[in-house]
């Protein structure tokens, strides 16, 4: 999820266990580590990392639970060690005790960080370095402000209250529950829209929908309207609904292209094999020619991750990679970046208040 969800999540976690026992400076401590995790994205301001090279290294390694148990730990430790270079000698018990806490707090406070980026459809390398499968659970939006928000109150009163450290914590230990219970409301809801778009598939194409693969994707800001895709042998179905309306579900039906010869030489790049590795195989491709004097006859081929989108123009997606291939079908340098998110309005808000609540 965003980052600022990261710093609260990590920070709430730091409270709800430690708060009485290390004081203010752990929530500060849990929200600063929930975020490391996000370091990664500083790799691109180094060498001549590739756009693919990116999509590659985020959410890797230092998203992965092995990693953030072991770096969260050794923060943890870290802290303890110059705390204790500060502090009054304590007898050997309590400080044992208070290193075994602050270790416990960077390790739970680390691996919040992939554990909820889980549970968005974006993908995260859990295993990493032992395995580069990305697991994602369709569950929550980037941003929620239902999920955030409370987490914000909380961390601020742990944060900032001297006297109340007992009450902040039982406040932290209760945001965790509400924060559990409302992701398996969300996730729940996901799998209700999957199971509803799966019998609907079935009145309409019975044999092809047997073997369709079916997703509800949460669109941004909530988790009740979903973006329903299905992949059948032929076409790709995209759909919105929302659980609080029983309307048949409106179907945009999109053809899968013909692969021609200059998609394919396209399709055989790294960048376009991690694209769709990265996009857990959901890449639709078009073709069209290219307008450039330096490439006649030549086309452009744009290469779309359709597991995110908008009713409208944005339906197959808003981002991907556009390829520039010769008449002789040989690919042209590197692929550029495709991005066409619609610009944020408050119309583009009401689109979604009015399909959350089914209208």
């Amino acid at each position: 999820m965003d980052s600022v969800t990261q710093l609260l999540f990590g920070g709430v976690v730091a409270a709800a266990g430690f708060r009485d026992k290390l004081g203010r400076r752990a929530v500060a401590a849990g929200g600063l580590i929930g975020t490391l995790p996000d370091l990664d994205v500083l790799g691109r301001l180094f060498g001549n990392a590739s756009i693919t090279d990116v999509w590659l290294h985020h959410r890797a390694v230092s998203h992965s639970f092995p990693a953030t148990l072991l770096y969260g730990a050794a923060v943890g430790w870290a802290i303890w060690r110059a705390e204790k270079l500060r502090r009054a000698p304590a007898d050997a018990t309590e400080d044992k005790d208070r290193r075994r806490s602050w270790m416990w707090l960077g390790a739970l406070s680390a691996v919040t960080h992939p554990l909820i980026d889980l549970f968005t459809s974006y993908g995260t390398q859990l295993l990493a370095p032992f395995s580069s499968a990305r697991f994602a659970i369709n569950a929550m939006p980037i941003i929620d402000p239902v999920y955030t928000l409370p987490l914000l109150a909380v961390f601020l009163f742990a944060l900032v209250t001297r006297r109340h450290a007992q009450t902040a914590q039982r406040a932290a230990q209760f945001a965790l529950v509400y924060i559990g219970l409302y992701t398996t409301m969300a996730w729940g809801i996901g799998r209700h829209m999957e199971d509803r778009a799966r019998e609907e598939l079935r009145s309409l194409t019975p044999v092809a929908a047997a073997a369709a693969r079916v997703d509800a994707y949460p669109v941004i800001f909530q988790p009740w309207w979903r973006r329903l895709v299905a992949d059948l042998p032929d076409e790709i179905l995209v759909g919105f609904a929302s659980p609080f309306r029983d309307a048949p579900i409106a179907w945009q039906r999109i053809p899968r292209p013909d692969t021609s010869a200059p998609m394919a030489a396209a399709q055989a790049t790294a960048d376009a094999r991690i694209f769709r590795w990265f996009a857990d195989g959901r890449v639709h491709w078009t073709q069209k020619p290219d307008p450039s004097a330096d490439n006649p006859g030549g086309v452009l081929l744009e290469a779309r991750d359709y597991r995110y989108g908008m009713p409208g123009d944005s339906v197959l997606g808003f981002w991907g990679l556009r390829f520039r291939v010769d008449a002789n079908s040989r690919v042209q340098g590197e692929p550029d970046m495709l991005a066409e998110r619609p610009p944020f309005s408050t119309a583009g808000l009401r689109d979604i208040w009015q399909g959350m609540l089914g209208r």
